[in-house]
């Protein structure tokens, strides 16, 4: 790698840095909207093409029915696990008296076990204790701060559909604008790495919903069969925890398996010890592989990217490092970033 090249990568990176940390939240509604106006192209092309329909109508068309079908998916999802949460309150008297009385019981033997252990090890104890009950508190902290948040996540919502149809209906006035505005070798590599980029988006988008819904499949059907009351509920937010390294599922699985095996049933214990394991590991290697595949890039360096992406910017990392990857690899095959020999794969 020259020391031009190695600048450029740099810059760019800095660019890209500054961009995320200080501006991605004002425009992310715009920036949804365009890679959803690239998703649903090709569909309002189509209706375009068959029906004879201006595009403003067929780009309201597409729109529309994502909607829909979004809506309709939300629906069946809220319903089923309302219904399920409606169990819950019906059974939650029952739970309640059984939660007391493995909290006490759990109290009482970490009491006795900590007559029994040297002072520094039952202070150490004292002290993962109350962090454990810092971070019970956090947690529902944060379910206040996500109620209150809701107004706003909707706003973003609207902007964004309205920005997709927006960009979808003018976008030959869009692209002639910047036809205009970009000199004619710039606007050429410029649409290269609009491919390139928006497909290795696709491609990530891709490969994030299929693990989630996998992992959902996997952890309702076995959820199902080992008998559990909240399957639905219960695998659509584990497959969502799924999504978030450090906490992932194991914030349900760990202390369920743990009153399962002291206070339950031994069996349901090892079950789900299983289940635990085993939808752990299969999405860890299904992420390797199918994140890189779908996005064009290497195991590797996909891996990588979601690791750096999430040490820098937290859990909104898991994004922001792969789509970085694309965007760097975009540049690199077309060019934009000098360098002698082949793209980066």
């Amino acid at each position: 790698m020259t020391t031009k090249t190695a600048a450029y990568i740099t810059f760019i990176l800095g660019a890209i840095y500054l961009f995320l940390r200080y501006v991605m939240s004002y425009v992310l509604p715009f920036v949804l909207g365009i890679f959803l106006a690239f998703m649903l192209e090709p569909v309002v092309a189509g209706i375009t093409r068959r029906t004879g329909i201006r595009r403003s109508k067929a780009s309201l068309a597409a729109v529309f029915l994502l909607v829909l079908v979004l809506v309709s998916v939300v629906t069946w999802a809220v319903t089923r696990i309302a219904a399920e949460i409606s169990d819950l309150y019906r059974k939650l008297p029952e739970y309640r008296v059984e939660f007391d009385r493995v909290i006490a019981e759990a109290l009482r033997v970490a009491g006795d076990i900590s007559d029994q252990l040297p002072e520094p090890l039952a202070r150490s104890l004292q002290e993962q204790w109350n962090r454990l009950y810092s971070l019970l508190t956090a947690l529902v902290s944060g379910a206040g701060l996500f109620v209150k948040s809701v107004p706003s996540f909707l706003i973003t919502v609207v902007f964004t559909f309205l920005s997709t149809y927006f960009i979808l209906r003018d976008r030959s006035s869009i692209s002639g604008f910047a036809r205009v505005a970009v000199p004619p070798g710039a606007f050429a590599s410029l649409k290269n790495v609009e491919i390139d980029i928006l497909g290795g988006v696709a491609g990530f988008v891709r490969a994030q919903a299929l693990l989630i819904t996998l992992t959902m499949i996997l952890n309702v059907i076995a959820l199902t069969f080992i008998g559990s009351r909240y399957a639905v509920a219960l695998g659509l937010l584990l497959a969502l925890l799924d999504t978030l390294p450090l906490v992932g599922p194991g914030l349900i699985y760990l202390p369920w398996i743990a009153y399962q095996l002291a206070w339950g049933s031994i069996g349901t214990g090892v079950s789900l010890l299983v289940l635990y394991g085993s939808v752990s590991l299969l999405r860890q290697v299904a992420q390797t592989h199918l994140v890189g595949r779908e996005m064009g890039l290497h195991p590797l360096v996909a891996l990588m990217s979601v690791y750096v992406g999430f040490r820098m910017f937290g859990a909104a990392g898991l994004v922001y490092g792969p789509l970085t990857a694309i965007l760097i690899k975009g540049l690199w095959a077309s060019n934009v970033i000098p360098h002698e020999g082949g793209a980066v794969t």
